[in-house]
């Protein structure tokens, strides 16, 4: 079996959600013994480094990459783009989509698909859906998989609910528009993948179509974490993405004076992708996150001295849909995790076994407290960690829903 995958953003080095998903998705594919081989084409908005390429390569067996194509990620960053999404959008393709549109990986894609015999497509996250026309023209009888990572028309929908006045009104029918799109897309593709039960449950509702469950692969060794010394938490974290904005912005303004009043000397470290240095080397650190004890240090290339001199991982997020990977990644460094419901949303998680979960401002900073003070817990709450991850997110679990998929008897 020769797979050709098709995602928005080039996976190495994988330092956020999307990225993660992608890379535990092309290693699972690889696993298989009836798969051949795997073209990735990507798109980057940033240089790829010869050597990037070569480490992707290296830590996905089965795996040639062909070089990304320049295009944006972050629209609004590369103005010069916006016009031709505004265009496509005034012919009734929606944002989600049309932020996508490239004629140069088109040409990529299609030189691809005629060059080398293919079997399967697997198209990564919804807003690729804009390249099935052109799969299906180059290899009609392939078969097409869709990997979404979350809901994505309900992002919309969410936006839509906090505005008013005439943003509400565009953003409505911008929701409208991404959820026939979503809707045709799922049913026009040969098989579905999701990452949580809800999301499939969402895919079936919306347009009929049963979604094959393939969880993200956490493999990981169980450490133990001394205590740092000190109450000291972490966050990890796009910090573009709008769920975790968000949440920090919330957690910082109604949680932190809170847990301040509880564990005067707790503090707190925000580290993540997203925030882009400015001339003098300085991050535009939102106002919000500037609290006493808060500082956020943006990228960070090693997490694990974070880990060590932190005893949790805080994921106050809010909105959104899909798994936070965060909170898996948390679970994989022994890391013990206060989160909200919708951080947990999409995971089988129970308050006060695999992590500590609260929705009010009191309620979690009460849970934080608890876990600064008591070792116990803290233990409870890691090896609970742990044992989801083994239950939920082995490469066992993971093949055999891979396998439906991509058609594999």
């Amino acid at each position: 079996m020769r797979v050709v995958h098709l995602t928005t953003e080039f996976p190495w080095p994988a330092t956020s959600g999307g990225p993660v998903r992608t890379l535990s998705q092309l290693r699972i594919i690889a696993s298989l013994p009836e798969v051949e081989s795997i073209t990735l084409l990507s798109v980057t908005e940033e240089h790829v480094p010869s050597d990037h390429v070569r480490a992707l390569e290296a830590a996905v067996d089965k795996l040639r990459v062909v070089p990304p194509v320049f295009h944006p990620i972050h629209l609004f960053d590369f103005k010069r783009y916006v016009p031709r999404v505004v265009a496509l959008r005034l012919l009734g393709v929606p944002y989600l989509a049309g932020k996508w549109d490239s004629r140069k990986l088109r040409s990529t894609l299609r030189r691809e698909l005629l060059a080398n015999p293919v079997d399967v497509v697997y198209v990564d996250h919804l807003g690729m859906g804009r390249y099935l026309p052109d799969i299906e023209a180059e290899r009609p009888f392939c078969r097409k998989v869709l990997d979404q990572h979350n809901v994505e028309s309900d992002f919309f929908k969410q936006f839509a609910d906090e505005k008013t006045g005439p943003k509400k009104v565009v953003a409505k029918a911008e929701h409208a528009a991404a959820r026939r799109f979503e809707e045709r897309t799922l049913r026009s593709v040969d098989a579905v993948v999701a990452i949580s039960n809800e999301d499939a449950k969402h895919f079936r509702a919306l347009a009929g179509r049963d979604a094959h469950v393939v969880p993200v692969v956490m493999t990981f060794e169980r450490k133990a974490r001394p205590h740092p010394g000190r109450p000291h938490f972490c966050y990890v974290g796009s910090l573009r993405w709008k769920p975790n904005v968000m949440g920090l912005d919330w957690f910082c303004q109604k949680v932190w004076p809170l847990v301040r009043k509880r564990v005067p000397d707790a503090t707190f470290e925000i580290a993540g992708v997203g925030l882009k240095p400015d001339a003098s080397g300085r991050l535009p650190v939102p106002e919000a996150w500037k609290g006493p004890g808060i500082e956020t240090v943006g990228f960070l290339e090693d997490l694990e001295p974070l880990y060590t001199r932190s005893l949790g991982m805080l994921a106050p997020i809010t909105g959104g849909s899909g798994v936070r990977l965060k909170l898996l990644e948390g679970f994989r460094a022994g890391m013990p995790v206060v989160t909200t419901p919708d951080g947990a949303f999409g995971l089988p998680l129970e308050d006060g076994k695999e992590a500590l979960i609260a929705s009010d401002p009191d309620a979690f900073a009460e849970r934080i407290e608890r876990l600064a003070n008591d070792a116990a817990l803290r233990e409870r709450v890691r090896e609970g960690g742990y044992a989801f991850l083994e239950e939920h997110h082995s490469l066992a679990v993971a093949q055999r829903a891979m396998r439906g998929a991509l058609g594999i008897a």
